[in-house]
């Protein structure tokens, strides 16, 4: 290959690498601007109409709204989701100070009851703790949860990550399900064991 045409191929090669760059660069800005543009938009319009009942949006829209209204919240590491992953089914009861975690994606079917301060988890980290992360991988991560039609769950209950709850079962006041429970049964205690099967 002559020296000229080898020169213009690298040259072509690193001004193709270089467009590349800039067109990533380029669409970073583009996206971070829409993101800004939609902040300035969302908290303008709120201001007039009043805060929104439900944060419907992405999580950085989410905490500059929270801002805009006078919420201490930090800028560093604080995720604030939309409730795009809930389905809630007919009939359904959740009494107050209830806490659904939504990161991934929840399920009541229908008749399904929540009692007061019942908290379902769809996720588990340890605050990027490396140590605890590396021995405890297995118990990291974010899982769907699922609570088949007519269970109720009683108040002060705790569901984490993964379980499915069963037709017409029932999780006694405080317990903390962390294994699947089967349709018609009752369980109770910590970790929540099988009291006995509703028949």
């Amino acid at each position: 290959m002559p020296i000229i045409y080898r020169d213009c191929v690298t040259q072509s090669e690193k001004l193709i690498e270089t467009v590349k760059a800039v067109m990533l660069r380029l669409r970073r800005y583009i996206q971070k601007a829409l993101i800004f543009i939609s902040k300035i938009f969302l908290i303008v319009l709120f201001k007039i109409i009043g805060p929104p009942r439900v944060l419907r949006y992405g999580w950085p829209i989410n905490a500059a709204i929270l801002r805009a209204f006078g919420a201490n919240i930090s800028k560093v590491g604080v995720f604030i989701h939309s409730p795009v992953n809930l389905t809630i089914g007919d009939n359904c009861l959740l009494n107050g100070n209830n806490f659904l975690d939504l990161s991934g994606h929840i399920t009541l079917e229908k008749g399904v009851s929540l009692g007061p301060g019942v908290t379902i988890m769809t996720h588990n980290r340890y605050n990027h703790n490396v140590f605890l992360e590396e021995r405890l991988a297995h118990t990291c991560g974010i899982k769907d949860v699922l609570i088949k039609e007519g269970a109720g769950i009683k108040a002060g209950a705790l569901i984490v990550h993964g379980i499915t709850i069963g037709k017409n079962a029932v999780v006694a006041g405080n317990a903390v399900v962390n294994r699947d429970v089967k349709d018609n049964s009752f369980v109770a205690g910590v970790p929540a064991r099988m009291v006995k099967e509703i028949i």
